[in-house]
């Protein structure tokens, strides 16, 4: 007797209702949709990295780099999840494992946008703010997923000493924010402060991307 497969549409079901519920906010409802996709397409990269990007949206890195991880076997081809794996790992403090990562992803792509974004972050890890300033101009003008591409810049600025410029670009970075982008903004800023300490600014930086007020 063998077991009825799984109809793949139910799966791509599930993993639409988790890009609506993160739409919405409401992230935990998300990955339990996700998980659930995950689990009837255990075969399907797309759904697995949906998977990932919730898992540390949601603080749960350690199981996030586990799914990364399943990405790249599925798409072994691929720059782009091996920079967000490198930046995962470099904000979990995994420095020299997030370098390997750069180092494959460039090998695959080396002009694959994506990493400038995953290099300012591995940089600022790294206490290089110069040098992750410079991957976040070149992330700004490849012109790839702008609101983290400021965002970055903002953080390359901040740590510098540099707050009413750092300021200027959170305020383009929230711009490009929808309201459900807004807690991985703050999630960024709380990263920055635990590895800089006190920045001048900070405050401000966490004010550009408060919650928005609910609507009466």
């Amino acid at each position: 007797m063998t077991d009825t497969p799984i109809d793949p549409a139910i799966a791509l079901s599930h993993a639409e209702r988790g890009r609506g519920l993160l739409a919405a906010g409401r992230d935990v409802e998300a990955l339990e949709a996700f998980e659930r996709a995950a689990w009837l397409a255990p075969q399907d990269p797309r759904i697995q990295w949906a998977l990932a990007n919730t898992l540390w949206r949601v603080g749960r890195g350690e199981e996030a780099v586990r799914v990364y991880e399943r990405v790249i076997e599925l798409l072994p081809s691929e720059a782009a999840p091996r920079c967000n794996l490198a930046e995962v790992l470099a904000m979990m403090g995994r420095v020299m494992d997030a370098r390997v990562q750069i180092a494959a992803a460039r090998a695959l792509a080396a002009d694959d946008p994506h990493l400038y974004l995953a290099e300012g972050i591995v940089r600022l890890a790294q206490y290089r703010p110069a040098a992750a300033e410079e991957a976040a101009r070149l992330a700004i003008a490849s012109g790839i997923l702008p609101k983290f591409a400021y965002l970055n810049l903002g953080d390359a600025l901040l740590v510098q000493g540099r707050t009413a410029e750092a300021l200027a670009a959170y305020r383009v970075a929230r711009q490009h924010c929808a309201a459900a982008d807004l807690a991985v903004m703050r999630q960024d800023l709380a990263w920055l402060g635990r590895v800089y300490g006190e920045l001048p600014g900070h405050a401000g930086a966490l004010a550009c991307f408060a919650a928005e007020s609910p609507r009466r």
